[in-house]
């Protein structure tokens, strides 16, 4: 065969395979597909910490399926009730009991202002569900005059263990000694213009010059009633062992909140913002850091499998938090 038929018939093959292609994809595109995902077993999710100086908590809730609809009318159906739950370190064991929204002496306002915090943007015609933790016997004397039959200790280790629906789970954390920041200092945000409003917050810190430090971090402006995680609220230490560093501090939303994003993580002049800062042990920052990258739930972003310290037909974080505060007030 000549060398010009040869093209030709190759010039033929290429455009038959790209015409084939084009079919194969309109049938592809137009053919229905049925996906039958099949139901995944309920599992008991755990969140719970423990903080130097304050009472352990637990919040035990049930999994739902990955298509499931949750919403705030059938929220209650999903907290376990009636768990034997015990806290030890060392010869010390408390056995957690169960306390109730409904039950706490709060009003409505502050109730609402408290599931805000954990996301639940409350509709004045929703009755408010009846979120449900588990701590001390003597929670309310605890926080009112500090008499605590448990509180959180610098280097400490804490054994958690959970009995609910006939399952057995436990975790162990640390609450790491609290090395703490420096002090936190105000600076013009990057894209400041003249007379701007909004203000970056750094704080500065010495990391130890040995390997495995690890901090979770929260923020409060003003008068919020609750110290709020940012969005990536976990730091190691990889990048600067045994520098002396100033770090942007991401402001703290309530999750599921609408913010703007050009403001997003900057303060306003005049603001009183607080910083929650503490160190935690490497299964507790391998939890929150693979928690916030998943991916937000986008479907164009990798899969990360959250990495739990649950041990058992469970999932979710035993967390000990050794934590300093610190506050600066934004010069107006």
């Amino acid at each position: 065969m000549s060398n010009s038929k040869y093209r030709k018939v190759q010039s033929m093959l290429h455009l038959s395979v790209f015409i084939l292609a084009v079919c194969l994809a309109s049938v592809s595109c137009t053919k229905k597909i049925d996906i039958n995902i099949p139901e995944t077993a309920q599992q008991l999710v755990v969140e719970g910490n423990i903080e130097i100086d304050k009472p352990p908590v637990v919040l035990l809730s049930k999994s739902q399926n990955f298509f499931g609809n949750i919403n705030i009318n059938n929220l209650s159906s999903y907290y376990v009730h009636d768990a034997k739950i015990t806290v030890k370190s060392g010869s010390d064991s408390v056995q957690l009991v169960e306390f109730c929204l409904n039950n706490l002496p709060l009003s409505d306002e502050q109730k609402k202002e408290l599931l805000s915090s954990y996301g639940f943007d409350m509709d004045d015609s929703v009755p408010l569900p009846n979120v449900c933790i588990y701590s001390i016997p003597d929670l309310f004397s605890c926080i009112l005059n500090g008499n605590c039959s448990m509180f959180g200790k610098a280097n400490t280790t804490y054994d958690l263990k959970i009995e609910a629906e006939g399952k057995t789970l436990t975790s162990t954390t640390t609450i790491p000694t609290p090395r703490g920041a420096n002090y936190l200092e105000v600076r013009p945000r990057p894209d400041s213009i003249p007379n701007d409003s909004f203000v970056s917050v750094f704080v500065n810190i010495t990391v130890p010059d040995t390997f495995g430090n690890f901090v979770r971090y929260w923020t409060k402006r003003n008068k919020e009633p609750f110290y709020l995680p940012a969005s990536q609220s976990v730091w190691d230490d990889r990048l600067f062992v045994g520098l002396n560093i100033s770090l942007p501090m991401e402001r703290g939303y309530p999750k599921g909140q609408k913010v703007d994003i050009k403001n997003y993580s900057y303060f306003l002049k005049g603001d009183t913002v607080t910083l929650k800062w503490a160190n935690i042990d490497s299964k507790t920052y391998d939890f929150y850091y693979t928690l916030e990258n998943d991916g937000s739930g986008s479907p164009f972003s990798n899969p990360v499998k959250v990495k739990s310290n649950i041990i058992g037909d469970g999932l979710g974080v035993w967390a000990g938090f050794g934590a300093k505060y610190y506050t600066i007030i934004v010069p107006k």
